[in-house]
C-alpha cells in the first residue's frame, strides 16, 4: 500500500512571529542553523500543511523524527504523513496560535501536565470513543492519569519518563568514586555535595548540570527536572487538590530544596554559562536528565563512557513522571485518521518500536512485562524510581503558568538572587493564576 514521510525545509516565518532561534539538542543548546523552524514539503515545494489529504502532526527536533517514521511506516497506513517541527523553544507558542487556524495541524505533542490546559480551551478531540478499554488499560497508571482529566482521555503517551542522575564514568573511575545503583544506596545531599566537591576542576570543570538544559532555556524540561529538587527536600509546589501555592512552594522545605539548588552554582559546582553539549564533552561531569539520554547518546556520542544513578535524598527520595503525549486536534478534517496514526506511534508495536530506537520507557505494561530491556541497567533503576519514588507534576488548567514562574524562579537563585524574595514572587504569580481557575 501506499505509505510516505514527507520531508524538506520550509521557512515558517510569515505563519507565526519567531520567538527566540534554534533548535535545542540533547543538552538542551540553540542550533543557529534552524532559527526558522522545519517543515515537510512535497515534490513541487508546497507545504501540505492543513490539508485533507495529509494527516500532519506537530512536532519538535528533540522528538527524534526518524524513530516517529520507523512507527508510522511499520503500521503501512495508506496515506500520507507528514511530521512540522518548531524550535523547542518556540513550540507552546506555536502550536497555541495555530490551533483554529489554517496553519494547524491534525495531531500535536502536548507535555502531560499541559493537557488540561488544553483541553479546557475545548481545542482537543476527546479520545474515549476511539480508544479500546482493554487497550487504554495497558498503559501504566500514571500514563492513564496523565491522559485523563475531568473524566475524559484527551492524548496518548509517547512513552513514560523518570529522571537519574548521568555521570562521566572515566571521571568517576578516575577519581574512584562509586556510584549507588540501588535506590536504597542512593547519596544523601550531603553526600552528593561531597562528590561535587571531588570532581569539580574551578575554571576548567563543573561537577553537575542540576537540569535538563541551560539556563539559557525556558520550557517544561526545565521545570520537570528543577521542581525535583524541591521534592527531594520534602516540599510541593502546590497543595494535592493543586489550587494553592501560598503554604507549599514557599514551605520551608520546598525553600530548602530551592537553596541547595542555588548552592550548586554558588559553590561553583554548577554553571550559568550556555555551553553546547557540556556533559558529553565533558565540561560538565553530572547531568540530570531522562533515561531518553542513554538513547541520544547511543546515536550521538556512542564512545561516550557514561554511568547513571538514582536521584539523592534529602528528606525524601523522589523522582520525574510524565512525559509527552499525542493528541488529536478538535479542528481537524480527518479525525479516524489521525487515530489510526496515533495509534500507530502508540500502539503496542509503535510505542516498542520509539522506545527501542529512542532508548525512553514505555507506558505500556505489556512492553515493560515483555521486553528485558527494561530489567536491564538502567532501567532497572528507572522501573524501582517509578514504583517507589516519582511524582508527577500538578495537574491544573494553569499548570504553564506555575510552571514558568518556577523556572523563572530557580533562574533567579541560581543568577544569585535572593531565595526568600524570589520564591515569594513565583507564589504571587501562581496565586493570582490559580485564582482564574472555576
Amino acid at each position: 500500500m501506499k505509505k510516505k514521510i514527507l520531508a524538506g525545509i520550509l521557512s515558517i516565518s510569515m505563519i507565526f512571529p519567531l520567538i527566540a532561534c534554534g533548535n535545542n539538542d540533547e543538552n538542551g543548546q540553540e542550533n543557529q542553523n534552524q532559527s526558522q523552524g522545519e517543515n515537510q514539503i512535497d515534490e513541487d515545494g508546497d507545504s501540505n500543511a492543513g490539508s485533507d489529504d495529509v494527516i500532519t502532526i506537530a512536532s519538535f527536533p528533540d522528538q527524534p523524527k526518524d524513530a516517529l517514521m520507523s512507527a508510522i511506516e511499520a503500521a503501512n497506513l495508506d496515506f500520507d504523513v507528514e511530521i512540522i517541527e518548531y524550535p523547542q523553544n518556540e513550540y507552546e507558542n506555536k502550536i497555541k496560535m495555530a490551533f483554529g487556524t489554517d496553519a494547524g495541524t491534525d495531531i500535536v505533542l502536548i507535555d502531560g501536565p499541559n493537557v488540561a490546559s488544553y483541553a479546557v480551551t475545548g481545542v482537543l478531540e476527546p479520545l474515549d470513543s476511539y480508544w479500546d478499554d482493554d487497550d487504554f488499560n495497558d498503559l501504566v497508571d500514571s500514563s492513564k492519569s496523565t491522559a485523563t482529566y475531568l473524566d475524559k482521555i484527551w492524548c496518548a503517551p509517547l512513552n513514560e519518563a523518570n529522571t537519574l542522575i548521568f555521570y562521566n564514568k572515566d571521571v568517576f573511575d578516575e577519581l574512584g568514586i562509586e556510584a549507588p545503583k540501588k535506590l536504597e544506596d542512593t547519596w544523601t545531599f550531603d553526600e552528593l555535595l561531597d562528590v561535587c566537591e571531588k570532581v569539580t576542576i574551578p575554571g576548567e570543570r563543573y561537577a553537575i548540570m542540576p537540569q535538563m538544559f541551560s539556563l539559557a532555556n525556558l520550557n517544561e524540561g526545565m521545570a520537570f527536572t528543577q521542581m525535583l529538587w524541591i521534592w527531594m527536600a520534602g516540599g510541593n509546589v502546590l497543595n494535592e487538590d493543586a489550587t494553592k501555592a501560598d503554604g507549599y512552594f514557599n514551605s520551608d522545605e520546598s525553600k530548602a530544596g530551592i537553596e541547595f539548588y542555588a548552592k550548586l552554582f554558588e559553590e561553583g559546582y554548577a554553571t550559568t554559562e550556555d555551553v553546547i553539549n557540556a556533559y558529553e564533552t565533558g565540561k560538565v561531569v553530572m547531568w540530570v536528565n531522562g533515561p531518553w539520554v542513554v538513547g541520544n547518546l547511543a546515536r550521538e556520542f556512542p564512545d561516550f563512557n557514561w554511568g547513571a544513578t538514582p536521584m539523592p535524598k534529602g528528606q525524601r527520595s523522589a523522582s520525574g513522571a510524565g512525559s509527552w503525549n499525542l493528541s488529536i486536534s478538535a479542528e481537524s478534517n480527518n479525525k479516524e485518521k489521525a487515530w489510526e496514526v496515533v495509534q500507530a506511534i502508540t500502539g503496542k508495536e509503535g510505542q516498542a518500536i520509539w522506545c527501542e530506537e529512542t532508548g525512553n520507557v514505555p507506558a505500556r505494561k505489556s512492553i515493560l512485562d515483555s521486553d528485558e530491556t527494561y530489567s536491564n541497567y538502567p532501567y532497572d533503576i528507572v522501573n524501582e524510581q517509578l514504583q517507589e519514588t516519582a511524582i508527577a507534576r500538578p495537574v491544573t488548567p494553569v499548570y504553564p503558568q506555575i510552571s514558568e514562574a518556577l523556572q523563572k524562579c530557580f533562574a533567579a537563585v541560581a543568577y544569585g538572587e535572593d531565595v526568600d524574595s524570589s520564591v515569594e514572587e513565583a507564589v504571587k504569580i501562581m496565586e493570582e493564576a490559580l485564582a482564574t481557575v472555576k
